[in-house]
Order: structure tokens, then C-alpha cells, then sequence
């Protein structure tokens, strides 16, 4: 078997979940930057009891998982550190590790594949705290931008392509993303862009008709988010005969409280209500696509969105 190679390894980065309700006041404080309201603790409460708690976690151990595997299976063996941006283990705390154990250059992927600074600007913050405590010094550079992955729109398409309807049947596809709030935008977030180049080969792979592209999981606050948010348009198609409607939520790459909880049970209500026939095809998670995917972006000789650290 190959050695390792020396001094370099890979940081997957996800967003976090608690794992069970003693988590729950420490990780909403993180994610809030301030102390939660016991409404607030209990409200997420309730969420998470619903969805059986969150499987993140155990899906990007896997991951971590199968791609320190690719790794090996292509003669290119390496380290694959795991870390999140809310709760345990943190990002930070994941380079400090990797330059204790004397890795010296580390790659850094956001599992989330868009290169929105509202997505990375919470991970390059992490990875610069984690570098400036860390004993010794490590070179880490952020990957980001790895939406237009062929591994990735195929892992959408196949699934599309597998859907039980034709161009005639009434039914409808929403490929949706999380909204985000319109000053972003405003700002200059290129987010709506980012997710259209997605959406698009993901179209043209799968060769879909009857389709939009929605967002979902907008927050409960008073500012605007981008949209139509799903339900609208679930109610427009509805209304015009579409009873069989289908989710493919191409703007997550695994179940958590966004899909299972946002999706599973307040879409799947609104539907119910409207006599919407409700279908949301399966998430990525630790699909071999995904891996490969990794892998390519990891391996690349250069990468068009290098942001070194």
C-alpha cells in the first residue's frame, strides 16, 4: 500500500447539529451568537423530536469515512479530518489537532458546494482561528465552488431520471435551495447565480421538463428573503391540476432539520392541506457520487476558487 502522504490531509467541514436535547441551549447559542429564549430551546425542541433528532453527524462520519478510503483506493492515501461550524467537533479545533499531529498543509471543503461568502465568510473565520492557535505552523487552503461537480449533477440526475411520471402527467419537480435574506443580495452575494449554474446542469443532465426552481427554510423574522418560497408555487401548480408534486432539494447535500423537518413535515402539511400529493426524491448524504466528487475537488492540481487561509 502507498505511505501517506506526508504532512498533508483533508478537512471536511460541515454546519453542526446537536445531538440530543442537553446540546440544544449551547448549539443555539452559537448559531444566534447570543443566549436562547427556553421558547426558542423548546420550539427547536419539538423540531428535533419530530425528525428522531439530527443524522448529521453520523452521515459526515461516513463520508470522512469512505473518502479517506477513495483516497487509499486511487494510490493517493491520506488523513480526512472532520469539523463543524456550530457545536462539537469545531473546525477550529480540527486544525489545531492537525498541526499537533504534524500535518503541515491541509485542504479545507465546505460540504456545502457553494461558494456564496454568506456559505464560506462562518468557515474561513473558523479556519483562521483554528491556524492562529495552532502549536505549530500549517498551511490551510479553502476549496470552495465545487457545485458544477459532474459526480454531483449526476447524483441529482439519475435520481430525476428515475421519477415515475412523463411530460404529460400534470405532476411538477421544485429544485429548491435555502432562501437567504434579500440585503445579502443586495450586498452583492452571487448565491441566486451560484445556485442557477447548478440547477441548470442538473436540468440538462436529466433532460427534465415540467420543473422550478424554488427556495425554502427562509427564517421567521421581519427582513425579506429571497423567493418564491415552495409553498407559493405548490399552490399556483396545484391549482392548475399539478396534485403529484415533487422536491429534489439540490441545495443541501444531506438530511438535517432543513430537509426533514422544514421539507418532511411543513411542506409535507401544506400539502396535505391543498390535496397535494407530496414526494421528495432522496439527499446525496454518503453516496459514492458525493465521494468521487470530494475526491476531485481535494486532488485538483489547481482549483478556480482557492482561498488560502
Amino acid at each position: 500500500m502507498p505511505d501517506r502522504k506526508p504532512g498533508e490531509a483533508v478537512l471536511l467541514m460541515g454546519y453542526g447539529a446537536p445531538q440530543g436535547p442537553e446540546d440544544l441551549p449551547g448549539f443555539l447559542r452559537e448559531v444566534l451568537g447570543r443566549p436562547p429564549s427556553p421558547a426558542l430551546v423548546e420550539e427547536y425542541r419539538r423540531r428535533y423530536e419530530l425528525i428522531g433528532w439530527s443524522p448529521q453527524l453520523r452521515i459526515i462520519q461516513s463520508l470522512r469515512q469512505r473518502l479517506e478510503d477513495r483516497f487509499t483506493g486511487v494510490g493517493s492515501p491520506r488523513r480526512v479530518l472532520l469539523g463543524t461550524k456550530h457545536w462539537t467537533p469545531h473546525v477550529a479545533d480540527a486544525v489545531r489537532q492537525a498541526a499537533d499531529e504534524g500535518i503541515r498543509r491541509l485542504v479545507a471543503i465546505p460540504l456545502s458546494p457553494f461558494a456564496s461568502p454568506w456559505v464560506l465568510r462562518p468557515y474561513q473565520r473558523e479556519l483562521e482561528t483554528g491556524r492562529s492557535a495552532a502549536s505549530h505552523p500549517i498551511a490551510v487552503e479553502l476549496r470552495a465552488g465545487w457545485h458544477r461537480s459532474k459526480a454531483l449533477a449526476r447524483f441529482w440526475a439519475d435520481e430525476l431520471r428515475s421519477l415515475p411520471r412523463s411530460d404529460h402527467d400534470g405532476s411538477v419537480v421544485f429544485l429548491t435551495a435555502h432562501s437567504l435574506p434579500e440585503r445579502h443580495r443586495r450586498s452583492g452575494d452571487p448565491y441566486p447565480e451560484i445556485i442557477g449554474e447548478m440547477v441548470q446542469e442538473v436540468v440538462r443532465e436529466a433532460d427534465l421538463k415540467g420543473w422550478e426552481f424554488t427556495y425554502q427554510s427562509a427564517g421567521n423574522t421581519t427582513e425579506p428573503w429571497l423567493g418564491p418560497d415552495v409553498r407559493e408555487r405548490m399552490q399556483v401548480w396545484a391549482e392548475k391540476g399539478a396534485k403529484d408534486q415533487w422536491i429534489a432539494s439540490l441545495g443541501f447535500l444531506f438530511d438535517h432539520l432543513e430537509v426533514l423537518y422544514d421539507l418532511d413535515v411543513v411542506v409535507r402539511a401544506f400539502a396535505e392541506e391543498h390535496g397535494i400529493r407530496y414526494h421528495r426524491l432522496p439527499q446525496p448524504n454518503d453516496d459514492p457520487r458525493v465521494v468521487e466528487a470530494l475526491q476531485e475537488v481535494a486532488d485538483a492540481p489547481s482549483w478556480p476558487l482557492p482561498v488560502a487561509v
